[in-house]
């Protein structure tokens, strides 16, 4: 008790270090209006006239682009505005790569609805037609936005693109009552959707480029006043983070670099956060892959994981057999004392982290007897990410797995 409440009065950089967190969004998000302007756009009709209209959109743009905070703020507002216009509209935004299913997925909108409604033992085609109905009843109209909708759609397919996109088709004249928005880090090119579906959504496209250095710097010098003591960032510190991270142009990168950076000047009773601090936070964080997307992993994914990277790290080669990754995995969970999944299942992982971009994967060259996919880290290095699955997988396995 007394080393918590010792920690607790100690002095701190921050005001508030809940405006540095990925789930954050401020009230206003620099460099990112002119994509606000063009949702807005696509979306008057849905406003003017109720009913009438629905729409389909896609944001794509690499991570820490803006996307998401975008889409979340966007959904905000136009629910304000709705309630100006006189309807109600509910904003939904689901992680498609957290709600791994069909079933999940639709779970979260009927769990966001608050219907009060009994879910358990429902197929997924009836708790569309509960949220449908429900809506119908209740005169909403909903937003649904389908992040990560490029991982989703090569796990699961468009058939809940597809149903979501034409809730109505069957019905004359009846009231268009959802919109959706999706996003991708690609285009979604390669997916065999509905040609209908496929033309709305690159119709109406939005491009999110990476933030250069100078976008991220009043990035950084915005969140800074909402999070950090006055005067606790020298301008030595921006221009470090925002030299490490205009690299990548990734903002959820230099933030993360930031509120590490103000915990290592914690630790150290210092109120500043100083470049050595930064320098301190690098090694801690990666932009290849943060630790959000690991932690949405399942148990078995990150022992898959986890294997990848003990093949790897030894070795001079930059990829690994399926054969070997397998057998590797096995020893894994015998380690931790948990059943390997069957070879079917692997394989279903092994597609996922690849679409997640955190593995590569590509079939075998000339000179290799018969062919074998390969499998590979693209960026992060082998013993950073199996340091960080370890922690993981320990925390994982006192809170229960899946």
């Amino acid at each position: 008790m007394e080393i918590i409440r010792h920690e607790l009065q100690r002095p701190s950089v921050f005001i508030n270090e809940a405006k540095l967190s990925i789930d954050y969004v401020p009230p206003t998000l620099p460099h990112r209006e002119e994509h606000l302007r063009k949702l807005t756009q696509l979306f008057r009709g849905v406003i003017e006239a109720p009913g009438h209209v629905s729409q389909k959109v896609l944001l794509v743009g690499d991570t820490g682009s803006g996307k998401t905070s975008v889409t979340k703020l966007f959904g905000k507002l136009l629910t304000e505005i709705a309630q100006g216009h006189g309807f109600n509209l509910v904003y939904i935004h689901v992680n498609a790569r957290r709600e791994r299913t069909e079933y999940m997925i639709l779970n979260k909108i009927l769990s966001a609805l608050q219907t009060g409604i009994p879910l358990r033992g429902l197929s997924t085609q009836e708790l569309l037609s509960i949220i449908l109905e429900f809506i119908e009843t209740n005169n909403l109209y909903l937003l649904i936005t389908l992040d990560e909708l490029g991982v989703f759609l090569k796990r699961c397919g468009e058939e809940l693109l597809y149903l979501l996109s034409r809730t109505v088709d069957d019905q004359l004249n009846a009231q268009q009552r959802v919109s959706l928005i999706g996003i991708s880090r690609s285009p979604l090119f390669g997916y065999i959707l509905d040609p209908s579906t496929w033309s709305t959504l690159q119709k109406n496209l939005i491009q999110f480029n990476r933030y250069n250095s100078l976008q991220l710097r009043d990035i950084l010098n915005y969140r800074v006043k909402e999070a950090v003591l006055d005067g606790a960032v020298p301008e030595s510190t921006i221009d470090l983070i925002t030299d490490i991270a205009g690299t990548s142009g990734d903002a959820r990168y230099a933030l993360s670099l930031l509120y590490h950076a103000g915990k290592a000047a914690d630790e150290k009773g210092v109120l500043r956060i100083l470049p050595e601090f930064v320098r301190s936070a690098k090694a801690f964080t990666t932009p290849e892959i943060r630790r959000e997307v690991l932690l949405d992993l399942s148990l078995h994914q990150k022992f898959l994981l986890l294997a990848v990277c003990r093949l790897l790290k030894p070795s001079e080669d930059a990829y690994v057999k399926t054969g070997e990754l397998e057998a590797r995995y096995r020893l894994v969970c015998e380690e931790n004392g948990q059943t390997p999944r069957a070879h079917t299942q692997i394989w279903t992982y092994v597609q996922d982290l690849v679409g997640l971009g955190i593995l590569s994967s590509k079939l075998s060259g000339i000179g290799q007897r018969g062919k074998t996919t390969l499998i590979g880290l693209p960026d992060i290095p082998a013993v950073v990410l199996e340091r960080e699955l370890e922690l993981q997988i320990e925390k994982k396995k006192v809170g229960g797995s899946r």
